[in-house]
């Protein structure tokens, strides 16, 4: 029995030790998946208004840092190929209609074209607005948001992170990007 309790103990040190694998995620109604990067775990999310599918990607420590990877369907994509869609979001009006729209909430510090397995998109850094009714939190974190169009629609990864140590995990965020297979 001793060698028995000392195998268990053995077993649940070697767990405890061991780095964490996630399980990829994928969606079978729209085919969004997610094989998250060694560190990082994946859990589904509900829906919202305006995504159809989300998941969560973040380390185990994180409180309130980490990502996001959410599909929005857009109808009016279908029709293009998905070479006409990447002429489209690489050039400057999409970039700029892009940060625009990201502008309302936050202060955009930089736009970057980004591109996954041959989907263009876009990349933006922010830090949200002061405004009244905002967590003082909110002011310590930044944002990275990399925004992918094909055929079927919009596949956002949302990446949020200390400001200290933004520049650091940036690398990270876009790994993450770059594990998703976007519907198309």
């Amino acid at each position: 029995m001793t060698v028995f309790k000392h195998s268990i103990h053995a077993c649940l040190a070697l767990t405890l030790i061991a780095p964490a694998t996630a399980q990829p995620l994928r969606d079978q109604i729209t085919g969004l998946a997610v094989d998250p990067p060694e560190g990082y775990v994946a859990r589904t999310l509900g829906p919202t208004p305006t995504f159809v599918v989300r998941f969560e990607v973040k380390k185990p420590s994180d409180r309130d840092t980490g990502c996001q990877v959410a599909f929005t369907p857009l109808p009016q994509n279908t029709e293009l190929k998905q070479n006409e869609i990447n002429d489209i979001v690489e050039g400057p009006r999409w970039l700029d209609l892009a940060r625009a729209t990201v502008s309302i909430n936050y202060d955009v510090s930089a736009t970057d074209r980004f591109n996954v397995n041959g989907i263009g998109g876009v990349a933006m850094v922010g830090d949200l607005k002061p405004r009244p009714g905002l967590p003082a939190r909110a002011q310590e974190v930044r944002t990275l948001f990399m925004l992918l169009e094909t055929p079927k629609g919009r596949t956002t990864t949302i990446c949020v992170g200390e400001k200290q140590t933004f520049d650091a995990r940036r690398a990270e965020f876009e790994l993450i990007a770059r594990s998703v297979s976007a519907p198309h």
